[in-house]
């Protein structure tokens, strides 16, 4: 607010221009034309002041606006994007720079660019958007931030598993300020596009409620969804979060890769190395269309057939064991937390599969022995086989059915469809509708295989027709879900998962490492 003083009458007027107080003695008049020729219109006077004016009017501005003054210590990509982001956001932004002629092009005009010093002095919350190995360089700023907040954005080149992390090292260097972890899971590319192109959570700590709540309701003004992770010591998970490389992938994609190789070398030693050993007959040409063609639905059902086994293992453990307090094995705990990485292996796997099969009519092999059959073709011979004709159209509808569902339950894994589900409404559609996908896809393999199962030419090396081996674990866990929609077993799962045991005892254990049951200790219900 500035203020001016004149002979007879006293003035004060807003810097923003909407309040204007004055209490006249007199001269009103000559007031008014000293007044228009001292301060311009306010309407006139541009919302963003070119660089080149003084930075009082910076400082002025500052003071009036409700919103704290937020520093950044670092000019590279992410703080450019950061100071974009504050901005837009209704921040005063100061940035402190090594070389702030220099770096002044690379950052919004609405922004200022100073030394870090003069920055440190000027801002309420300042982000290190700085290598934590150029942290001891800031040591100079001590003084200048002793008592504020210091948001640390950096990460390790590596996970680290021993700790300390980069901000407990921070915190050691500058006791007497309060750092919070956070904005380290966010790209540049997401700061600058906004929360809507990424992931809207920012993972928080600190030792300091009143840092860590005023850094929450910044992210919150940005857009972005912060998720208060507790005290200092959880940075070391956070700096390791961007870090990981698919954790929950590693045994999805190895088991998809295993079952690839296994059914694509089975199906290379029938269809291809058996007619060239026997025969002399070379067809290798089916191994980029044909052999994989075939391989990738066996894949397919198979991992879908995974992603139900590990429930009705652990519904029959629950059963067996008389209480749901008893926890589940390593292997079947480590077995449910895949399942939803399993299904989107297999919908992809079954997607590939309905790409390949529309290819297969433009292969030129497949036009050269449509040709050749119709050539070799005798008058009188039987053209239309009605059995054959109904066995095709049941079984591309069969698959077409299955790959639907199979998109469905896709679709409603993702973060943003599942959230605006309630529970009921996503079980229904990730065990009812499921289950209804893996008998679409167990009849489209049945219908395939026909009755080649009882061909002794299909027994090729004396081995079996692939869809043979397929349907083994999709049939074992259809009928495991039968078994459990009996009335007195549903009835007695339903009893134990409420609470019910066999017997009045709970037996709680100690897990072993890596486990997420807890379970230990002898007590009375």
């Amino acid at each position: 607010m500035g203020a001016w003083r004149g002979r007879g009458f006293c003035c004060r007027v807003t810097v923003s221009g909407r309040t204007a107080q004055c209490a006249q003695r007199r001269g009103v008049s000559k007031y008014l034309k000293i007044h228009q020729r001292m301060m311009p219109d306010d309407m006139a006077r541009p919302l963003i002041h070119d660089r080149g004016e003084a930075r009082g009017s910076r400082h002025l501005e500052a003071s009036m606006s409700d919103s704290p003054v937020i520093g950044i210590m670092g000019t590279g990509d992410f703080s450019r994007s950061l100071a974009r982001r504050l901005v837009s956001s209704g921040y005063q932004v100061v940035v402190g720079s090594r070389n702030p002629k220099h770096s002044k092009a690379f950052f919004p005009e609405e922004a200022e660019v100073t030394s870090q010093v003069e920055a440190a002095s000027q801002a309420a919350l300042v982000f290190l958007a700085v290598y934590p190995e150029h942290h001891s360089t800031l040591l100079e700023l001590k003084p200048s931030l002793a008592g504020k907040t210091l948001v640390d954005v950096s990460n390790g080149l590596r996970i680290n598993h021993d700790g300390p992390s980069n901000a407990e090292q921070l915190a050691d260097m500058f006791p007497e300020s309060d750092v919070v972890k956070g904005f380290n899971t966010v790209s540049a590319w997401a700061l600058q596009r906004g929360p809507r192109d990424a992931s809207r959570q920012i993972f928080l700590c600190s030792n300091s409620s009143t840092a860590k709540s005023s850094v929450t309701q910044l992210c919150r003004r940005m857009g972005f969804v912060p998720v208060d992770m507790g005290l200092l010591s959880s940075s070391l998970e956070i700096e390791n979060l961007p870090l990981s490389l698919f954790p929950s992938w590693r045994i999805p994609i190895l088991c998809t890769l295993f079952l690839f190789i296994l059914f694509y070398l089975y199906n290379f030693l029938r269809d291809v190395l058996q007619p060239y050993v026997t025969a002399g007959k070379s067809v290798f040409y089916k191994m980029p269309i044909d052999t994989v063609n075939v391989t990738l639905p066996s894949v397919s059902l198979v991992m879908l057939a995974l992603v139900y086994l590990p429930g009705l293992c652990a519904a029959f453990f629950q059963l067996w064991s008389g209480t749901k307090y008893n926890r589940f094995p390593n292997w079947l705990d480590r077995w449910l937390a895949c399942r939803k990485q399993f299904g989107l292996c297999s919908f992809l796997c079954a997607a590939l599969h309905a790409i390949y099969s529309l290819s297969l009519p433009m292969r030129k092999s497949a036009r050269f022995k449509l040709l050749l059959a119709v050539r070799q073709m005798k008058e009188g011979d039987e053209v239309w086989v009605e059995e054959q004709v109904w066995r095709m159209e049941l079984y591309v509808s069969a698959g077409i059915m299955a790959l639907g569902l199979l998109s469905l339950l896709a679709v409603t894994s993702l973060p943003s469809v599942a959230d605006s589900v309630n529970w009921r409404e996503f079980t229904f559609i990730q065990s009812t509708v499921g289950y209804c996908a893996l008998s679409m896809a167990t009849v489209h393999t049945l219908l395939y295989g026909w009755d080649r199962a009882f061909d002794p030419v299909q027994y090729r090396f004396l081995l079996p027709p692939t869809f043979m081996l397929v349907l083994v674990l999709p049939c074992v866990a259809l009928l495991g879900r039968l078994a459990l929609c009996v009335p007195s077993v549903a009835r007695r799962l339903q009893r134990i998962r409420r609470g019910w045991e066999k017997t009045r005892h709970i037996r709680f254990r100690l897990p072993e490492d890596n486990c997420r049951n807890i379970l230990d200790d002898v007590s009375n219900v």
